[in-house]
């Protein structure tokens, strides 16, 4: 059991958390609340925050929390979401909010013209009676079906799940790392080393301009660009580039209904979510490599050649993509304690915004157990 004396040394330490999507900023958030001293390395780190022109994946996500209806009630997957849905309700007490409209939205819906997939959600909601989870009634599939012009099966609707608004809480939270006086270094990290000389921090961080610091602990949440910081210690970390897009369509009719659309719709892999009048936003994570697929975003548009009159009539006003970084042969997170003080919280795919608090606790632990 370590000593007070120990613990304090330990709140001394010094972590550079390298990385400013969601996992990197949500690690230092949670660091800097344990008190430790921690620097934010990024070369985008003070860049202007929005959706318009994403510097990441995180910027061009739509902040989806599809943590409770996950099928499985068991294992490293379901304790990541578990935990993270409840970690978030904490930590949005905790957050210094950036702008006063800065809320998490519910609920989520979900829709399936499939006989297997609604089975499913049968079984879903037997297992997981206490979860806020239940079976769309009669008049709510009617509706459905109305505005997609289909129909459906089933669907089911968790009053628990929902989403962030990713830009107001990126916002939030950086203004917090600057409550928390976290250290922002806008620079590229061209090497990560072990510092040999005794009585010295364990590594060292070399950085684009020359500039060097010596560190207790390195956490590594830079996605693709992982495997380059690391190669130079022989680790062989693999990733993946995946592309996820937004599209924002302006309807050439008004919908009288727009009460009645949830925070986060999902039809077909597809999320759907009400911006402001007459305008949806659709997302999905679709493709793999860094550059967007016309022909991907027109499957996305026509839907299985499904898409409803009103999608089909309406303007693209604005799209956007970002690249996430999906582990190959691995379960996405990457979280591994690679060696003493190295750490890596990286590799979430499809759901940075759902997992980062757990993981960033993991991150939290595991150094705290060092």
């Amino acid at each position: 059991m370590q000593t007070n004396s120990q613990k304090t040394e330990k709140k001394q330490s010094e972590v550079s958390v390298i990385g400013s999507g969601i996992a990197g900023i949500t690690t230092a958030f949670h660091l800097g609340k344990k008190g430790y001293k921690v620097n934010l390395i990024d070369p985008r780190v003070n860049s202007e925050i929005n959706n318009l022109n994403p510097k990441n994946g995180t910027q061009a996500s739509l902040g989806i929390l599809m943590g409770n209806i996950y099928k499985r009630s068991k294992g490293r997957a379901f304790l990541l979401r578990n935990k993270s849905m409840k970690l978030w309700k904490e930590w949005l007490t905790e957050i210094n909010y950036y702008e006063s409209s800065f809320i998490f939205k519910k609920p989520l819906i979900k829709l399936t013209n499939s006989k297997k997939e609604y089975q499913s959600m049968v079984e879903l909601i037997e297992n997981k009676k206490e979860y806020g989870i239940e079976l769309l009634d009669k008049k709510t599939l009617d509706f459905w079906n109305f505005i997609f012009e289909t129909k459906l099966i089933g669907g089911l609707i968790s009053h628990e799940d929902g989403r962030l608004n990713p830009i107001k809480l990126i916002k939030a939270l950086m203004h917090s790392l600057d409550q928390l006086e976290i250290n922002k270094i806008e620079n590229n990290v061209i090497q990560i080393s072990k510092n040999d000389k005794p009585h010295e921090k364990r590594w060292n961080i070399l950085l684009e301009d020359n500039q060097s610091i010596n560190q207790d602990y390195i956490v590594i949440c830079s996605a693709i660009n992982t495997q380059k910081i690391l190669k130079s210690l022989g680790y062989k970390i693999f990733l993946e580039p995946i592309l996820g897009q937004v599209i924002e369509l302006e309807l050439e009719d008004e919908n009288k209904d727009w009460e009645k659309w949830p925070a986060i719709l999902n039809y077909q892999s597809i999320n759907f979510m009400h911006h402001s009048p007459n305008h949806v936003l659709m997302g999905a994570t679709v493709e793999s490599g860094n550059k967007p697929s016309l022909i991907k975003k027109q499957e996305m548009l026509k839907m299985n050649n499904t898409a409803p009159k009103w999608m089909k009539k309406a303007i693209i006003s604005h799209e956007w993509n970002g690249v996430r970084a999906r582990p190959i042969n691995e379960p996405a997170p990457l979280l591994k304690e690679l060696e003493v003080g190295l750490l890596i919280n990286t590799g979430h795919y499809r759901n940075g915004f759902l997992l980062a608090p757990a993981c960033a606790e993991w991150i939290g632990l595991k150094i705290e157990n060092q």
